[in-house]
């Protein structure tokens, strides 16, 4: 199953962890872990492209199954963009777990 923990700090979302995989197919035929990385790429991409914010991003590129997202030490976390990315990025994750429930789960923890 994959983790999907978002930190959300002053009604800011400032980073996400995702942990574990999905098991929902085979290696290179997983669609909920193609779901999960494409969400989690966009994310990355495009709050670099349309919101000039560049992400620590930490990926065990080795066994997969970890990648973090952290936008806490970045002075535009408040940002409407980069807020409106991080939100919708969130929404996709939750409608991603309610669909597929056995693969995935989401949580927000509020700091």
């Amino acid at each position: 199953m994959i983790q999907a923990t978002f930190i959300r700090h002053k009604d800011n979302l400032e980073s996400v962890e995702l942990t574990g995989h999905a098991g929902s197919g085979e290696y290179g035929f997983d669609i909920v872990c193609a779901a999960v990385s494409t969400l989690s790429i966009n994310l990355v991409n495009s709050l670099e492209a349309l919101a000039d914010c560049k992400a620590d991003l930490a990926i065990n590129e080795i066994d997969g199954g970890y990648m973090k997202i952290n936008i806490s030490h970045v002075t535009k976390k408040t940002d409407e963009k980069v807020q409106l990315l991080f939100e919708s990025f969130l929404l996709g994750m939750t409608n991603l777990a309610e669909n597929s429930q056995e693969f995935v789960s989401v949580q927000v923890i509020t700091n």
